[in-house]
């Protein structure tokens, strides 16, 4: 990589990059393994699924979806079109149907609400309020951090600079006619980008041939987590959030019990998970200096239960359970598989929009939010230590830049970070006013209880 400076111009609430911050040699990405893929104009695209973390904690379904991200092919098993919703112009990635196969995809109009089809990725760059290394770190570090925000999978992938600009010539004529949206600027601002790649290595490579960005897993059927985000004006989204009854619940220094009003596991179980699931956003987004988490906070319902047999461990199933004109639906075949358990239903909460990070504005350090938090999980606390030190080494230092595309700068600004969340979590706990009470598998009857070190 070669580093140059940067600068920037402002719209609406957004920053976008207007000078490379490196160039991008695609012959140094390696990773652990990399697909290959040939694009019409005789190009090789690339698809990077990055090393692993040493001691990050990598499920079985993370490995299956980072291999079969790997495997769409964006000319013969996926339909491609423009994203046309919110701020990011990133390219959305359909799965075919018999029905409705890729040919009538790409020839579509791509308003995908209007398509048979479902999103199975979203493919984004380092423009408007995105970049691409937040994304690839994000996955990354909430695996070390044990899933911490159930962050989805991402991987690096290239594209045909020649197609790209083919579908933003389409998302251009799109909004033709519609100046003051911001998602038609940032097209039209990546249509002047493509008339001169040299002068925009953020978004292309070394090159000039392809553009280059992270692939992402596009969850389904989440919900917005609106009594976490609250709702109101942008602008005070993040005073809003700390006015809000999860944040005050995770900021009180009342016991999980209390807060709760019940020590019953199926009456307990959705307070400690929100507790755990705040103070692990929090402590993701102070890490990598997130600016526009509010409003962007989802969830999903998991059954959380005991097994009969084993009623010291902890079980965890996907709910089809939905809303339905305000009246919460749960599949009668659920609660009969429940019955006679230790069991709650529970809102399992979802950070799937991390684009907006590493070189934007640190709002939870700006509000000083990690220093409110009473309430935190003891296995994200460890893991979080160890990370921190480890991450000092040079060993930290070539991941980050190796595998996940940082700048010596962005790397500086996630050792600053994690050495002022390591400062915070380690005197809070010192002083008594951080409680370990955010892992629910302490609460099912007969768990043992033990002592929590702040020094690890």
């Amino acid at each position: 990589m070669t580093k140059s400076i940067i600068s920037w111009t402002v719209f609406g609430s957004f920053l976008i990059s207007t000078v490379p911050v490196f160039a991008l040699n695609l012959g140094n990405l390696q990773g652990a393994t990399r697909a290959n893929f040939l694009s019409p104009n005789r190009l090789t695209e690339f698809c990077v699924i990055p090393k692993k973390w040493p001691a990050g904690v990598y499920a079985k379904k993370d490995i299956e979806t980072e291999s079969e991200l790997c495997s769409y092919d964006l000319y013969t098993n996926m339909g491609i079109c423009p994203k046309y919703n919110s701020t990011n112009p990133g390219v959305l990635l359909l799965k075919p149907t018999p029905e409705f196969p890729k040919k009538s995809i790409d020839a579509s109009s791509c308003v995908t609400s209007r398509l048979p089809v479902k999103t199975e990725a979203k493919f984004k760059q380092s423009i408007s309020c995105s970049y691409t290394p937040s994304i690839l770190s994000y996955y990354q570090i909430s695996r070390i951090l044990g899933g911490a925000g159930r962050v989805p999978v991402a991987v690096i992938r290239t594209m045909d600079r020649k197609v790209h600009e083919q579908l933003t010539q389409k998302a251009v004529k799109f909004w033709s006619g519609n100046s003051k949206n911001e998602n038609a600027y940032f097209w039209r601002e990546y249509a002047k980008a493509h008339k001169a790649p040299s002068r925009n290595l953020d978004l292309f490579d070394s090159t000039t041939t392809q553009v280059f960005g992270a692939l992402s897993d596009n969850p389904k059927k989440e919900e917005k987590y609106t009594e976490v985000n609250g709702k109101g004006d942008y602008s005070t989204r993040y005073q809003r959030f700390l006015q809000q009854p999860p944040f005050k619940r995770v900021s009180n220094s009342a016991s999980a019990r209390d807060l709760a009003g019940s020590s019953e596991f199926s009456q307990i179980a959705q307070t400690v998970v929100q507790l755990k699931d705040l103070g692990d956003m929090i402590l993701l987004d102070t890490l990598l200096n997130q600016q526009d988490r509010i409003g962007n906070i989802h969830y999903k319902f998991y059954w959380y239960y005991n097994d009969p047999s084993n009623p010291s461990k902890l079980e965890r199933a996907k709910s089809d359970a939905e809303w339905k004109d305000g009246k919460l639906i749960i599949p009668a075949k659920e609660t009969q598989a429940m019955a006679g358990r230790q069991a709650a239903l529970v809102k399992e909460m979802l950070l799937k929009d991390n684009d907006c990070g590493i070189i934007k504005e640190n709002m939870m350090r700006q509000f000083e939010v990690l220093q409110k938090v009473r309430h935190f999980s003891y296995t994200t606390y460890s893991l979080f230590m160890q990370f921190e030190r480890q991450l000092r080494t040079q060993d930290g230092r070539n991941y980050f830049a190796n595998e996940l595309l940082y700048s010596e700068k962005d790397f500086a600004r996630l050792i600053d970070n994690a050495s002022a969340a390591r400062d915070i979590l380690l005197n809070s706990c010192r002083s008594g006013s951080l409680q370990f009470d955010a892992d629910l598998e302490n609460y099912l009857p007969g768990a043992p209880q033990m002592s929590r070190s702040c020094e690890i």
